[in-house]
């Protein structure tokens, strides 16, 4: 698990306002109350679910090495009065900062929506088949949805950039780039270090897929994630058939069930504001609307800047400028379908068919149409090996110095330490004092003060060049600045442009 993923370990958790409620409710009447009524509660919120199912095996784990692996038993082990008295004090997601961030408390909803979606499926499914444990499988369901909604609590500018990855990439590629490994690889890392028996994690374990109970699971997972924009994608009747395997049962009946079972579960936890899956079932085929943030973001997005599409210059000759924008009354904002463009143009001219000219092209309107980064260089090594030298540059005027950016390869400053492998660096105000005097003083007077990204291009073990880019300045002088998610997406773009780069057509 990286670093990063630390910050994910056990800890508090926030439940929903609408199940302290409901436990409040039930402390006047707790002597009549059955475990029951009470875990059905807890299993419609994910976050008071993989808490309570935490904190009862990491005790009785510690006391007797026994598993508890439903909620139900969790109330029965703690007795339902204890268990009332410590949730009461349980501290609520509304009150804390992830609720007021409005697309964090939003992502948390949508995610519930989806957890109480799964498990519901899961449980019938599961209850169909005449599996006397049917709450193991419905748990299941729930905390297979743990990591995202620790990244979205805990780390919400790397789960906003992972959403904005898994609309452009699949979703491995996506979840690599954001966290260092697929969400496979790390969930059941993660669970057992929340103390989840081995139990629920054999029936999350992508090598036990071929059993019944994990085909289950893994179809009513699908569903509930698919038909979260709709009920019409053809991945679905796959769902529907291996559901259909292994109830013995015909195909229609089957959906039948799981439209009845979106419908009952949309019913029974209307208490959250995100629109549950059933919302979408009268819907026709058609395009999905956009994302509010999408639309923002086009509304906002400069005009697209004609790049260079000529044969190479001579290796000797200044850098190649693209024309350049009028100095902008605004700082630059993103365009994410350029973005997407510039991707897939890559991924489509891995063949050899562009020159390195005009792969440049795409690389650079990706990195200032698609991200809104104003001042771009890409530098490559030199003939003789020696120095990495300014070839393309977009957002910077002719008689600036800094079109004349370039460094030693073996150097000892920032720029040649990260050509030793593919790497990038974001320099910010958090690490300036430890890295700007890294960088020699003459580049140091090119670059101005600004924050900024780059990143070193490879091809296999072969170095390629370098990448810089910033925002520069609005009217108002001030800096534009940058964020993590943009850095993402340039070190996801960067990434693209070394595979392209090593696929260029080679000069006549």
């Amino acid at each position: 698990m990286t670093a990063d993923l630390e910050r994910l370990q056990p800890g508090e958790l926030p439940v929903f306002r609408h199940t302290r409620t409901k436990l409040i409710s039930f402390s006047s009447r707790r002597d009549q109350i059955t475990a029951r009524e009470v875990a059905n509660e807890i299993l419609a919120d994910p976050l008071a679910t993989l808490f309570t199912l935490h904190a009862i095996n990491k005790r009785v784990g510690e006391r007797s090495g026994a598993e508890v692996n439903t909620v139900e038993h969790a109330l029965m082990m703690q007795g339902i009065g204890a268990f009332l008295d410590t949730a009461l004090r349980w501290p609520i997601l509304e009150d804390s900062p992830s609720a007021r961030d409005p697309r964090v408390y939003a992502a948390l909803q949508t995610l519930a929506r989806r957890c109480q979606h799964a498990a519901w499926q899961a449980r019938d499914f599961a209850v169909l088949h005449s599996d006397i444990r049917a709450e193991e499988v419905q748990v299941a369901a729930i905390l297979h949805f743990a990591p995202d909604l620790l990244l979205w609590l805990r780390m919400p500018d790397k789960a906003l950039s992972l959403r904005r990855q898994r609309r452009l990439v699949a979703a491995d590629v996506a979840e690599t780039s954001v966290l260092g490994d697929r969400l496979d690889n790390l969930r059941l890392t993660l669970l057992e270090n929340w103390n989840i028996p081995p139990l629920t994690l054999d029936l999350l374990s992508p090598r036990n897929a071929e059993r019944s109970r994990q085909t289950l699971l893994a179809a009513c997972l699908e569903i509930a994630q698919r038909s979260d924009s709709g009920w019409w994608e053809e991945e679905l009747m796959a769902c529907y058939a291996a559901l259909a395997g292994v109830e013995n049962t015909a195909l229609e009946t089957v959906i039948a069930t799981v439209h009845a079972n979106a419908a009952r579960v949309a019913r029974c936890c209307d208490w959250l504001a995100a629109p549950p899956a059933a919302t979408w079932g009268p819907m026709i085929p058609g395009p999905w609307p956009p994302e509010p943030e999408d639309e923002e973001d086009a509304a906002q997005a400069n005009e697209t800047v004609p790049l260079p599409v000529n044969d190479t210059p001579p290796a000797h000759s200044v850098a190649r400028q693209a024309p350049v924008e009028a100095e902008p009354e605004v700082c630059p904002m993103p365009d994410k379908n350029v973005f997407r463009e510039a991707m897939k143009g890559i991924e489509d001219h891995l063949d050899g068919s562009l020159t390195l000219n005009q792969m440049s092209a795409i690389i650079l309107k990706g990195l200032h149409s698609g991200l809104g980064l104003s001042r771009i260089i890409f530098a490559m090594i030199t003939p003789d090996g020696t120095r990495v030298k300014s070839r393309f540059t977009l957002g910077i005027t002719a008689d600036d110095p800094l079109r004349h950016f370039e460094f030693e390869f073996a150097g000892k400053d920032l720029f040649s330490q990260l050509m030793g492998k593919m790497q990038g660096v974001w320099l910010n105000e958090g690490n300036r004092q430890k890295l700007w005097p890294m960088i020699q003083p003459r580049l140091q007077t090119m670059l101005g003060e600004g924050d900024f990204y780059t990143m070193s291009l490879y091809n296999g073990v072969k170095p390629l060049g370098l990448i810089y880019a910033d925002r520069g300045k609005g009217a108002d002088g001030l800096e534009c600045g940058l964020d993590p998610l943009t850095y993402t997406d340039f070190k996801m773009l960067c990434l693209q442009a070394a595979r392209g780069l090593g696929k260029v057509k080679a000069p006549v």
